[in-house]
C-alpha cells in the first residue's frame, strides 16, 4: 500500500467498489481479496450482485498500512486485530506508552441529506431535527452536516440495521448527548480552574494530552460498566452471555 495515501477522515457515507478502493489505497484488488479471506478485512455490504465498501474499510486498510510499516506481518496484525475486537484497547495490543494513546474522534466531511437518507433512511430526512437534537450530527452549512462522531452514526446504522426502531435509538443517543455534555462541563471547568503558579506550557501539554485520555477512559469505562450490567465478566465468553440475555428477553 502507498504510504503516502491521505490520513484525512472519511466521509462516513463513503460507498466504493472493490476497483474503486483498490484505487484510493493504491493496493491491487487481489490484495483486498486476500485481505478478506484471511479476516483482516469485513466483507462488504451487497448491494445486488455488487459489494459495497464503506469508510471503514478505508480506515482499515489505512491501519494495516501502517502496522506493515511498522514490521508486522499479516498473521500478527491479524492477531492484533482479533484482540482489539475482543476489547482490548489498540494501544494495549500494540504496546504503546501513554503518551501514544492520545487520539480523538475528529469530525468526518459534511455530508449532504441526500448522503445521510442512503445511510438512514429510517430517520433521514423525516426525523432530521431529532438527529441534530441528539449531536449525532451537526448543522454546518446549507445541506451540510457534520458528524462529530463517525463511530456513533455507525452504531445507528447498525441499531437499525439488526431490527431497533427509531424512537429506541433516538432515546439511546439522547442519553449519550446528555452524559457528553455533562462530562465536557465538568472537563473544561476543571481546565479552566487552573492550579496556582503552575506554568502555562505544562497545563496546554496536561490538557491537549487529556482530551484524548478522556475520550479513551470514557469509552473504556462505559465498556466495562455495561458488561458488569450484563453479566459479562470475561471478553473471550461475551457472545455466549449476550446470547443467554437476548434469549431469556425472548422467552
Amino acid at each position: 500500500m502507498r504510504s503516502d495515501a491521505t490520513d484525512a477522515t472519511p466521509d462516513p457515507t463513503l460507498e466504493l467498489t472493490v476497483d474503486e478502493l483498490a484505487r484510493q489505497v493504491g493496493l491491487p484488488v487481489r490484495t483486498i481479496r486476500e485481505y478478506q479471506t484471511v479476516a483482516l478485512l469485513p466483507p462488504p455490504r451487497r448491494q445486488g450482485r455488487v459489494g459495497i465498501y464503506g469508510a471503514s474499510h478505508l480506515l482499515r486498510l489505512r491501519l494495516i498500512a501502517r502496522l506493515q510499516e511498522r514490521g508486522y506481518s499479516l498473521a500478527g496484525i491479524r492477531d492484533l486485530l482479533s484482540a482489539w475486537r475482543d476489547g482490548a484497547e489498540l494501544g494495549e495490543v500494540l504496546g504503546l506508552g501513554p503518551d501514544q494513546l492520545v487520539h480523538i474522534d475528529e469530525p468526518g466531511v459534511p455530508a449532504t441529506t441526500g448522503q445521510l437518507a442512503r445511510l438512514l433512511p429510517d430517520l433521514v430526512p423525516d426525523r432530521i431535527d431529532d438527529m441534530l437534537a441528539t449531536g449525532v450530527i451537526e448543522a454546518c452549512g446549507p445541506d451540510r452536516y457534520c458528524v462529530p462522531s463517525p463511530s456513533l452514526l455507525q452504531l445507528t446504522t447498525d441499531a437499525l440495521a439488526s431490527g431497533y426502531g427509531p424512537d429506541r435509538i433516538l432515546d439511546l443517543l439522547s442519553v449519550i448527548s446528555r452524559a457528553a455534555d455533562a462530562i465536557a462541563d465538568a472537563a473544561s471547568a476543571a481546565i479552566a480552574d487552573r492550579p496556582a503558579g503552575v506554568d502555562t506550557t505544562g497545563l496546554v501539554a496536561f490538557a491537549t494530552r487529556g482530551r484524548g485520555l478522556l475520550a479513551h477512559g470514557t469509552g473504556r469505562l462505559t465498556i466495562y460498566r455495561l458488561g458488569r450490567r450484563l453479566g459479562i465478566t470475561d471478553e473471550a465468553t461475551a457472545p455466549e452471555r449476550l446470547r443467554q440475555v437476548l434469549e431469556d428477553e425472548e422467552s
